[in-house]
């Protein structure tokens, strides 16, 4: 028993030192990527997505990219105030008002997409493009879908975001964490 004991604090000791060297030595912690997500425009097959569950997407994709410890993402009011003039230009393919919204927050990259299809009875399709600021060019664009597999009793924003939306976000940060940005 005292083995194990002094085990441990052994290896809370070294954890200690090492996080301690790490916080001393800011260049050994990896910068993140800075990232502004923009709100996402509903296309004709997305009728049902009201403008609360457009907010609720882009806070959750904002909130998962950060959670990946990998980015840093611009403050989703910030961004919308920014982005709001020409949502419809940068989520319509316009890399030049990407880039514009991008350099005004100071962020690498600018994330945007449009709704391809939000189907209350249980399915969504997102068409995503991840712009890189500096050059203007689409560094990934990727088209993700996700049928429900449960029975959706509501059609409501929750049920949505929860069995529908939720697996694509979190198919679509897994990616993003993954790519060499």
């Amino acid at each position: 028993m005292k083995t194990l004991l002094a085990t441990v604090l052994l290896g809370i000791g070294l954890a200690n030192e090492a996080f301690g060297q790490a916080m001393s030595n800011p260049s050994t912690i990896p910068p993140k990527t800075q990232v502004a997500v923009i709100e996402f425009t509903p296309g004709p097959n997305a009728s049902g997505m009201t403008p609360e569950s457009k907010r609720q997407l882009q806070a959750s994709i904002a909130f998962r990219l950060m959670e990946t410890k990998k980015f840093k993402v611009v403050d989703i009011q910030n961004t919308r105030r920014t982005s709001q003039a020409d949502l419809v230009a940068i989520n319509g393919g316009s890399t030049a008002a990407a880039v514009r919204v991008g350099k005004q927050l100071r962020v690498s990259y600018v994330l945007t997409g449009t709704v391809e299809e939000y189907n209350t009875q249980g399915s969504a399709i997102l068409k995503t493009r991840l712009v890189e600021v500096g050059t203007g060019k689409v560094k990934r664009a990727d088209e993700l879908s996700h049928q429900s597999t449960k029975e959706m009793r509501t059609g409501g924003d929750v049920e949505m975001k929860t069995f529908v939306l939720l697996p694509i976000i979190l198919k679509l940060a897994e990616t993003l964490a993954t790519e060499a940005l």
